[in-house]
């Protein structure tokens, strides 16, 4: 089976040779700048002596451990204390009656702060589908959602249902043309005149609904039947669906409304509608390259089937993809943040009784991944290792042109050579780490080569466990932490505690979480000559 070198790639080599963060290259430049402009003005030692120090805090405060570095336990516990003090740790979905209540508890509060933080609660989205909206939410239409998240650039999102590239048992043929389906399909949204520039790949783990099974004995049971058969039939169910799961896969494209996006809509029709009729093509051109892929059935589904899958993720309770009682325009329910979790307060609809579920999630980034050669199956670990709760793992992924993935590929290389020869200059060993990396580098750069139809990526993943009580939430994260380091290479597991709300969406099937990647200043340059559109282009 083909292996791919993963990890420790989340950032090309800086400009001292090594991999660290934008902000702590900054912030070193800032001190020798700062030092040298104080010395030039007479300074001396002292200026020199300050500039060390600040320069060892920087340091200092970005190191990295289990626990991240010292800066980000101090912004997480400042953002903490933020949205408690404004009151967005809770969101009660808007509707006139909340609102109303709202506006009546706000005006019996004692003081403006604890006014405003009851208003604050009450919102139209939930805090992982904020800026949401719908291109098109007609019933028995794919739904193409509109985000404009605060501070990114607009997009539109389609999520499409699918069967999964294996079933059963499957030969090393059959896996290895699956693979490269797959990497043709992410080829695809490679070339400059593509509109749909990520995709997001949604694995979702449940425990097995039995509840069809119990149906069928109630309908086919004798009424004398003996209470020993009876509770034979309930154990036999029971053994059945404990340590197992199913699996529900929604893949999710993303299109950008870039000036070209918008451009080539206009040829369809003026407005929004030229938006949709450009959207019906592109949804059409995806699914085909799904269905080139392998996936087997793909299925585009409505918005009251991508907020019920919402709905049900916050409340696992419900079934996924009911949509008799949804709508699109309400997505949220009930909730509110702990310092590391988020609760959910939702409805069972087969009992009728209240469901709580807490969840969690983390960013599995890919400088916490042990940079070596895995397969396409190296994360299924995770997927068997939350116990019986239910689990979503969802990675994100935008294609880098070739050229501009080929140009920083060699960086890494030159870098990374470099640094080899100087240490073996110096009589010192190669550390493992260097050694590694080189490898992979050079396994990057020789998958880049012209004619080779390979292009680079820009990737995150996310899991989130779900639980229903607190000890049942800390229990499924500590197996997954231990799972990721041991079965998976992946060295820490990012908890996005203090905003776990947010974090929730991105593993909802609208594609939150990525941090789109910033083109090479030759590129930029390129796109800029190429222009918006053709003047003569026209659709018929």
């Amino acid at each position: 089976m083909a292996t791919r070198f993963i990890g420790g790639e989340s950032a090309h080599r800086s400009f001292w040779g090594g991999r660290s963060s934008k902000s702590q290259t900054r912030a070193l430049l800032v001190c020798a700048g700062v030092t040298v402009v104080w010395m030039m003005f007479g300074g001396g030692a002292i200026a020199l002596t300050a500039g060390v120090l600040a320069s060892l805090v920087v340091i200092v405060g970005n190191l990295s451990t289990h626990r991240g570095s010292v800066l980000e336990r101090r912004e997480k516990r400042s953002r903490w204390r933020r949205r408690r003090k404004a009151g967005w740790d809770r969101f009660v979905p808007y509707t006139p009656e909340t609102w109303a209540a709202a506006q009546a508890e706000a005006a019996a509060a004692n003081g403006k702060r604890t006014a405003a933080r009851v208003l604050a609660a009450v919102r139209s989205r939930p805090d992982g589908a904020d800026g949401m909206g719908w291109l098109d939410s007609r019933t028995g239409h794919p739904g193409v959602a509109w985000h404009s998240p605060e501070g990114e650039q607009a997009y539109l999102s389609v999520a499409f249902e699918l069967d999964g590239q294996l079933r059963g048992a499957e030969s090393q043929r059959v896996q290895n043309s699956a693979q490269a389906g797959f990497g043709s399909l992410l080829a695809s949204c490679a070339p400059a005149d593509s509109l749909v520039r990520g995709v997001q790949s949604l694995t979702r783990v449940l425990p097995p609904d039995l509840a069809l099974n119990e149906r069928w004995v109630q309908e086919h049971m004798a009424a004398d039947a003996p209470d020993e058969a009876v509770a034979s039939y309930q154990e036999v169910l029971a053994r059945t669906g404990k340590g197992t799961f199913v699996q529900k896969h929604i893949a999710v494209g993303r299109w950008p409304l870039t000036e070209e996006f918008k451009s080539k809509a206009a040829l369809y029709g003026p407005g929004r509608d030229g938006w949709r009729a450009l959207m019906e093509q592109e949804i059409a051109k995806i699914a085909a390259s799904y269905r080139a892929a392998r996936y087997g059935r793909v299925k585009p589904l409505t918005a009251r089937a991508v907020v019920a899958m919402i709905l049900h993720q916050q409340n696992p309770s419900r079934p996924p993809l009911m949509v008799a009682d949804v709508d699109p325009r309400h997505m949220g329910v009930p909730s509110w943040d702990e310092w590391n979790g988020h609760w959910c307060q939702g409805v069972d609809p087969i009992t009728g009784t209240d469901a709580v579920w807490g969840h969690r999630t983390a960013r599995i980034s890919a400088d916490n991944v042990e940079t070596g050669e895995r397969t396409p199956y190296w994360l299924l670990s995770l997927l068997l290792a939350g116990g019986d709760g239910a689990r979503t793992l969802s990675f994100q992924i935008e294609v880098v042109p070739a050229p501009s993935a080929r140009q920083l590929a060699a960086k890494d290389v030159v870098r990374d050579t470099a640094s080899a020869m100087a240490k073996a200059r110096k009589g010192q060993l190669v550390d493992a780490e260097t050694d590694v990396a080189l490898r992979a580098a050079k396994a990057r750069a020789a998958d880049l080569e012209p004619g080779t139809g390979v292009h680079g990526s820009n990737w995150v993943g996310y899991i989130t466990v779900s639980a229903q009580t607190q000890r049942e939430l800390t229990n499924a994260a500590a197996r997954l932490e231990q799972t990721a380091s041991t079965s998976a290479g992946i060295q820490k597991l990012e908890w996005l505690d203090t905003f776990q709300s947010s974090a929730s969406g991105t593993t909802w099937p609208i594609f939150r979480g990525l941090a789109p990647a910033t083109p090479t200043m030759g590129a930029r340059l390129l796109g800029r000559l190429a222009g918006k559109a053709d003047k003569e282009e026209k659709v018929a």
